[in-house]
């Protein structure tokens, strides 16, 4: 068997030295400014020569209306580091567990660079092992997508409740006609707001209330179902984008991104234990957490009896439908040693909702695992594609 040359790639290999940095005595304004200006979404804080911590753009959009005289040292968020050592589905598994968009990277306490989805797209696109694998295997199906019509505002809250950063574009009829992402509303936010005058409106209100089709980028990156892993991370590096839109008849039928290339490179990763990773419930009580992982446990054990789990992502949004009672919505992608998988449940109460979700994945997969019995008894003719 050919080794794999993603084995030989470290984090040496394909980090960023010399990363743009703020220190805790920066504000907003300076923070933003250099995101804009290198296109980066996060920033090391440097007190003196020792790592602080992240300042996010995530971080910061979640702090609505905060003025740009606020300091830098307020918005700190603390992170794990990665050495120069770390082999790539490590740094995968990193920033996925975390969140983040980008890792600093330390050796004998000093920052020696940075780390990020999309160092880990070029060295997908440098590589020829994943010219042999369709985005239709990796990508989220039956996107999310917004109406040209929709407002910025509608925009931001679908693409938080959906833990994505980017979203198709539609007309009336559903074809695709552009995609708006979090740098293009970035773009906005941080431009320098106007004092209102009589009979005009200003600042963050106008911004919300612009039309999804006065901000988009047009036309979008697209690629089709059975185009390469590869070729995707080609198109996200040399179009400094975080997605492509796979595209069938015009109609977005799927959205591969940076975020599906790093859980690929997790899939590659012999471990003992499944990663699992529970996002959107930064103010529940820690105790909820080990509920919801209780559950997920108990699947996960009577799955690893059919097929060989890697990692489970659940991405968390609660509605506020009935006063203060609240309904769970969950989305998750379930990776096996060959296969991912999407689902969506939602409930009222947040454990019977994980429950729920975690009975139709065990039905998912035996039914995937009884489909590759069935293709196999037919023999060689059969087409079935499916693989547990």
């Amino acid at each position: 068997m050919r080794r794999s040359k993603l084995q030989d790639l470290h984090v040496r290999d394909i980090m960023s030295a010399d990363p743009v940095t703020v220190s805790p005595d920066d504000d907003l304004g300076d923070a933003l400014g250099k995101m804009k200006k290198h296109e980066v979404h996060e920033l090391p804080v440097l007190r003196g020569k020792v790592l602080a911590g992240l300042v996010t753009m995530t971080g910061i959009m979640r702090r609505k209306s905060l003025p740009h005289e606020t300091m830098v040292a307020t918005l700190v968020q603390p992170t794990p580091e990665v050495t120069p050592d770390d082999d790539l589905p490590t740094v995968a598994e990193k920033l996925i567990q975390t969140g983040f968009r980008a890792l600093p990277v330390v050796e004998r306490k000093r920052l020696v660079g940075i780390v990020s989805r999309t160092d880990l797209a070029k060295a997908i696109a440098g590589l020829e092992e994943f010219d042999g694998i369709p985005v239709r295997d990796i990508m989220t199906p039956n996107p999310q997508v917004v109406p040209e019509s929709e407002t910025v505002e509608h925009a931001i809250r679908s693409m938080q409740g959906l833990g994505e950063r980017s979203l198709p574009v539609v007309d009336p009829h559903g074809h695709l006609v552009g995609v708006v992402g979090i740098k293009d509303i970035q773009d906005i936010f941080a431009r320098p707001k106007q004092r209102s005058s009589s009979g005009e409106m200003a600042g963050e209100k106008v911004h919300l209330e612009l039309q999804v089709k006065g901000v988009m980028r047009y036309p979008a990156v697209t690629v089709g179902p059975d185009a390469s892993v590869r070729k995707a991370a080609e198109l996200m590096v040399k179009n400094q984008i975080s997605s492509v839109i796979v595209l069938d008849k015009d109609t977005p039928v799927g959205v591969v991104t940076k975020l599906d290339l790093a859980e690929l490179l997790v899939g590659r990763k012999e471990r003992e234990e499944v990663l699992v990773q529970i996002s959107g419930l930064e103010d529940e009580q820690p105790d909820q957490y080990e509920a919801l992982y209780d559950i997920i446990r108990k699947a996960m054990k009577k799955i690893s009896n059919v097929t060989t789990p890697r990692s489970l992502i659940v991405h968390v949004q609660a509605y506020k439908a009935e006063g203060d009672r609240a309904k769970y919505s969950l989305h998750a992608r379930f990776q096996t040693a060959h296969r991912m998988y999407y689902l969506n449940h939602f409930d009222w109460d947040l454990n019977t909702a994980m429950a729920g979700l975690m009975d139709l994945l065990e039905k998912q997969v035996l039914k995937a695992k009884e489909r590759r019995v069935t293709d196999r008894r037919r023999g060689p003719s059969s087409t079935g594609r499916e693989t547990s």
